[in-house]
């Protein structure tokens, strides 16, 4: 009898334990491998970092039978909730090192898909464009946190079909890119042929909407429009080893209904670069 209780009572400690650890990894916490060199020198290949939900707020699962640290196949597709973040205590900065899903990976839910961490540079509303590998925020060039790797810069005007939008309308490369303005929830973008490959995603994917192209006309719903109002901010992120990224500049506006959080802690590196050490700057404590 004795050893029935004690079975019990240690079969209830593990349930509490592992409902705290759920708890707190949904809506507090939770440690990301980095499995890339695309941050380097501020994240190297193999460092564990602990992301901070709070600070933006938990977003709700949107999917919420799936199994914790299972693939992509491990979760009940009939059942999906609606994008709902708790109130957070901070807002994304200019800078901020974010965590989120990856905006391209159509084939599975949002809180399915795979995760970056990449450094937001510009917000909602912010005007953005790269001018020989240097970042301008509404005109204003900007003194990167980061610790970019230098190389040669790309011609300008070298169209890569790679790069969005995925036009020849536009010129963009690693080092020239934009100006484009990064979409605001509640304002509104007029709609054209030429432009349209810039919002064709956000219209169609992140905010579910019928888009057709009749002649040089663009119907939204089955009705003609000549504008569209976003329903969600948008985001532009960067890897600070810029020539060696895959970020925005590839898939174009993160929404924020893909965000997870920051980055803020490290938990533990491998590296034992000491140079590379002491320029980090964003991961010596929580923010």
């Amino acid at each position: 009898m004795k050893a029935v209780t004690y079975i019990n009572s240690v079969l209830k400690i593990c349930f509490l334990a592992f409902i705290g650890w759920l708890i707190s990894h949904l809506f507090f916490f939770q440690v990301l491998y980095v499995d890339s060199g695309s941050m380097q020198n501020e994240l190297f290949e193999g460092d564990y970092i602990v992301v901070n939900k709070l600070a933006y707020g938990a977003r709700l699962p949107i999917t919420p039978l799936s199994l914790p640290f299972s693939s992509s196949t491990s979760y009940l597709n009939w059942l999906h909730l609606p994008y709902i973040r708790i109130p957070g205590y901070s807002h994304i900065s200019r800078n901020d090192v974010i965590v989120f899903n990856l905006p391209t990976d159509d084939k599975v839910p949002v809180d399915e898909r795979e995760l970056y961490i990449k450094r937001c540079v510009a917000l909602p509303g912010d005007v953005m464009r790269i001018d020989r590998g240097e970042i301008f925020i509404n005109n204003k060039v900007q003194d990167e946190t980061g610790s970019q790797t230098k190389i040669t810069i790309s011609p300008k005007n070298f169209y890569n079909p790679n790069f969005f939008p995925n036009n020849s309308r536009f010129h963009w490369n690693l080092d020239w890119f934009g100006p484009i303005t990064i979409p605001k929830k509640g304002d509104s973008v007029k709609l054209t042929i030429d432009n349209l490959d810039l919002y064709r995603r956000i219209i169609e994917k992140y905010e579910n909407n019928k888009l057709e192209i009749k002649g040089l006309d663009v119907y939204i719903n089955s009705k003609k429009s000549n504008s569209y109002v976003f329903k969600m901010n948008y985001y532009f992120t960067l890897g600070d080893n810029r020539h060696n990224s895959i970020d925005s500049r590839y898939w174009g506006f993160v929404p924020e209904d893909h965000i997870i959080g920051r980055a803020s802690l490290m938990a533990y590196s491998k590296t034992t670069d000491t140079t590379a050490l002491k320029k980090r700057s964003s991961f010596s404590f929580i923010k």
